[in-house]
């Protein structure tokens, strides 16, 4: 498929959706005692938004009862055929955020909901993921960004969420793993062409992206010293900066607060969901993960390493060239944002311009910080 197909067929399928009494027909189906009150849209804000992909809140209620919600469940969608992506990267279909889900829950303590996957398309014209029914409805979620945002969390709140985060996801790295690199298959199966060490990985997967965004810089607004870029890393690469990686971890790479739901009462904040949107996870370098991007240089919080390394997570940042890795994780992540809508040639609303606005930043930050950032062992 070329670049051209993939813009397109990205643009024509942001139009898909579902009805509420499509909704009902799903929870006839495997909650038949229940009935559908609301159907809610999540909009995530965060950098796992991918435009295959559509996640609801359903309210149920008991059958016969006053349309009071009394529980819900989330649903996923996604159409049957997507395009591949460009070149090497690209996202992870239903099916397959299905068997990494099961695949999380079953090797960690992470909270994601035991899920169903159907693809027959005999209910609505879709895939969809529905996970089991939790005892809370919608309007007593809230993400956790949105709840640090207004101030709704304490002290004591932020600090245990941050400590429980850290050890979801520490166990998520020490405890789901693989022996080789790069984005996953169905059935866990090893891709043909693997590559054998995680900078082959990561550089190929990079370029990739590079060169779609270099080759349609003035779609994508975003004119970079590309030359420059590769000249740095070259840089990288000579000094060994990607390969100090020994073990392949399950990356969920995208995940942030925005994908994080906390129920707030006057006895303080608990996460009530986690959701399943791994649809760009794989297999790599744990520092690879947005919740190592932290705010601005600093990195995560005392309290996340803290429940990171209890978890079974390593120190990732021991040196200064470790921060430089994560530079490129973070430039890695914008062409991920800037390139994953197609190009930006449709009224897509404020919630995509604003990723794309940030994207670009990013990237104009990130080359700026990697021209004297370090990159030997020597410098440290």
């Amino acid at each position: 498929m070329s670049v051209g197909q993939t813009i397109g067929q990205s643009s024509a399928m942001r139009a898909f959706s579902i009805e509420l009494h499509e909704a009902q027909l799903i929870v006839d189906q495997h909650f038949p005692t229940q009935s559908v009150v609301t159907l809610v849209q999540l909009h995530n804000h965060g950098y796992s938004n991918d435009p295959h992909l559509k996640t609801y809140v359903i309210d149920l209620c008991p059958q016969g009862t006053a349309a009071v919600p009394s529980c819900s469940c989330f649903l996923s969608i996604s159409p049957p055929s997507v395009p591949t992506g460009l070149g090497t990267y690209h996202s992870n279909s239903l099916p397959l955020i299905a068997q990494l889900v099961a695949l999380i829950r079953t090797q960690t303590d992470i909270p994601i909901s035991e899920s169903t996957l159907d693809t027959s398309l005999e209910l609505i014209p879709y895939h969809y993921l529905l996970s089991a029914m939790c005892p809370v409805t919608s309007n007593n979620m809230i993400s956790l960004s949105q709840a640090r945002t207004s101030g709704a969390l304490g002290t004591a709140d932020d600090l245990t969420i941050d400590l429980l985060l850290g050890k979801y996801l520490g166990q998520l790295h020490s405890g789901v793993q693989n022996y080789w690199y790069g984005l996953p298959l169905l059935d866990h199966k090893e891709p043909s062409d693997t590559l054998k060490t995680w900078e082959e990985t990561f550089t190929s997967l990079l370029e990739d992206l590079l060169a779609e965004v270099e080759s349609h810089q003035d779609e994508y607004a975003c004119r970079l010293p590309y030359e420059n870029i590769r000249l740095y890393l070259s840089r990288a690469i000579g000094a060994s900066l990607f390969e100090d990686v020994d073990e392949s971890s399950l990356i969920w790479f995208t995940g942030s607060e925005d994908d994080i739901y906390i129920t707030l009462s006057p006895e303080g904040g608990k996460i009530a969901a986690i959701l399943p949107t791994v649809a760009h996870a794989l297999w790599g370098d744990p520092l690879l993960e947005c919740f190592m991007m932290g705010s601005g240089s600093d990195g995560p919080s005392a309290a996340f390493m803290e429940g990171y390394l209890g978890g079974g997570g390593k120190p990732l940042i021991l040196f200064p060239r470790q921060r430089t890795k994560r530079l490129w994780y973070t430039f890695f992540l914008a062409l991920v944002v800037l390139t994953k809508y197609g190009l930006p040639d449709d009224d897509e609303g404020v919630l995509v311009t604003e990723q794309r606005t940030w994207a670009r930043q990013t990237l104009v930050k990130c080359v700026d910080d990697l021209k004297d950032a370090p990159y030997r062992l020597a410098l440290a």
